[in-house]
């Protein structure tokens, strides 16, 4: 052994030295430590049969059924009189033609509106000491939109 001054750096280890291995500790502490593949305890697993001197008779595991193919659906059929979505009745075309003008009637309104408020502020505000006005582009943008809405409801009625 070599002596070492104080504060000097001690020897890095040869790497290609072999390290040696941990002592052997034992089986792991129960409840959670690490337990090697295809392991059982004594008395289970799938080739335990019961022990005669128990008294139990020993029962072998259910065969499993014959093999049974999968469920399959009938082949698809059209109905007879179309498709769902082909035929309407008169009463949705009703409901569908009602909404159609009611939303055409409300989008009227709203754009109606809006630009009412926007002429009587833009009024107000031309006069001799001018000021502020405002264009209410909400109001008639919802109405065209609603007449938009409405027309096509109105048109997929007449289908």
């Amino acid at each position: 052994m070599t002596e070492q001054q104080p504060g000097a750096v001690p020897p890095s280890p040869d790497p290609s030295s072999p390290q040696p291995a941990a002592p052997y500790q034992g089986p792991p502490p129960q409840g959670g430590g690490y337990q090697a593949p295809y392991q059982n305890p004594p008395n289970q697993g799938p080739s335990f049969q019961n022990p005669p001197d128990q008294g139990v008779p020993y029962q072998a595991p259910p065969q499993n059924p014959p093999y049974q193919a999968p469920y399959q659906n009938p082949p698809y059929q059209a109905p007879s009189q179309g498709a769902p979505y082909q035929g309407v009745s008169d009463g949705q075309r009703r409901i569908w033609e009602t909404k159609g003008k009611r939303g055409i009637g409300f989008g009227v309104a709203w754009l109606l509106a809006g630009l009412l408020i926007t002429a009587i502020t833009y009024s107000n505000a031309s006069g001799s000491s001018g000021g502020v006005y405002i264009v209410a582009w909400g109001p008639m943008a919802y109405g065209v939109y609603r007449i938009i809405a409405g027309a096509l409801m109105l048109n997929k009625s007449k289908q």
